[in-house]
């Protein structure tokens, strides 16, 4: 397996799940070998369902920390999403443990560590909450009264959602070079950015932060060149007014795992072929999981007008499926090409095995 670590350049207008990260690298994919060597991308395996040789993870966070040592060396802090198990976490004894479960529960990502710890079936949501409320009410204390041995012991570390942020903008009449004006009033818009994803012109001497994603080794030298493109050019909207440039780098990487597993965890959007949707609907294949209604667009890239694409409901990262049979997903046909070639979104499953705790 590798990781594709981003060095943002410049904020982010889009978010990075892995059908829009997918669909970037296949169009710089086609801008660079042309129409038919992407659709060579897209293959159908006469089981009712298309799928690709290309699978990618979603966007996560890391941080790198520079340890203060002779070496100056640098740590790589990797997020992973929490896993989503069902394991129903102890009622609140008081007021105040419930504004600590209440933090807790708006945890979205927690670092490599912690992430392999329920990979391995050390841990689950009750033992991490109780971990979490030691830490917190030590926290709280006199600094004089902590505990350090007890904070250093259950601390970890977790991000909670990548929020964007909003910036107000207005139209501009293109023909006076005013601002345009319709019933009477000037148009001012909101639009969202993602500073959260490290942007290097805002970047602090201690942290620095970046986004990422992982990829199957075998999938490398089909994305090596579309990421060079796109580093220039610019990822996702607003790329136009220099939105989403990046640096990168692939490094390997690989879990620290104990071998043994009962189910997976899905590290991208997943939609299920018809084969899976046979399999998950059996009572005795457990999972946990949120979903999501994926909304798209398709248009300039394609040299045509803007058209919605068909919405998809989706698992969303952090699902967990527990089964021993491997997930393949599938490949959803969105929108039309010159209304003829389909246009494919990527909900194909990239996971990991886990061992994890069963309620």
């Amino acid at each position: 397996m590798k990781v594709v670590r981003i060095y943002p350049k410049t904020n982010f207008h889009t978010f990075l799940n892995s059908d829009t990260l997918w669909g970037n690298l296949i169009y710089a994919y086609k801008m660079l070998y042309g129409f038919n060597e992407t659709s060579n991308l897209i293959k159908d395996d006469n089981s009712s369902f298309p799928t690709s040789p290309l699978r990618v993870s979603s966007i996560f966070p890391y941080e790198i920390i520079k340890n203060e040592n002779a070496n100056s060396s640098e740590e790589y802090i990797y997020y992973f999403p929490k896993p989503i198990t069902g394991k129903n976490i102890r009622e609140a004894n008081d007021p105040e443990e419930m504004t600590y479960m209440k933090d807790f529960k708006k945890i979205r990502y927690v670092e490599q560590k912690t992430f392999e710890e329920y990979l391995n079936g050390e841990i689950d949501d009750n033992n991490l909450f109780e971990r979490f409320l030691i830490w917190q009410k030590e926290l709280q204390k006199k600094e004089a009264e902590q505990n350090k041995e007890l904070i250093e012991k259950n601390s970890f570390k977790f991000k909670k959602l990548l929020e964007p942020t909003f910036n107000l903008h207005n139209s501009i009449d293109r023909m006076s070079g005013s601002t345009l004006q319709a019933a009477g009033r000037g148009q001012l818009y909101w639009e969202e950015e993602f500073a959260s994803f490290g942007n290097q012109l805002v970047k602090t001497k201690e942290v620095k932060n970046g986004i990422y994603f992982l990829i199957d080794d075998d999938n490398v030298s089909l994305v090596e060149a579309p990421l060079r493109l796109l580093s220039d050019i610019g990822i996702g909207g607003n790329k136009s007014i220099g939105k989403g440039s990046f640096e990168f780098e692939i490094d390997d990487f690989a879990f620290n795992q104990n071998g043994t597993y009962n189910s997976y965890i899905s590290l991208s959007l997943y939609q299920p072929n018809k084969r899976e949707i046979d399999l998950l609907k059996d009572k005795n294949v457990k999972l946990f999981y949120d979903i999501t209604t994926r909304f798209g667009k398709v248009g300039r890239d394609f040299n045509l007008e803007f058209q919605d694409k068909n919405p998809v409901i989706c698992f969303t990262e952090g699902s967990t499926f527990f089964t021993k049979e491997q997930l393949y997903g599938r490949l959803v046909a969105t929108a039309k090409f010159n209304d003829e070639q389909d246009i494919y979104s990527s909900y194909l499953f990239f996971g990991v095995k886990a061992n994890l705790r069963i309620q």
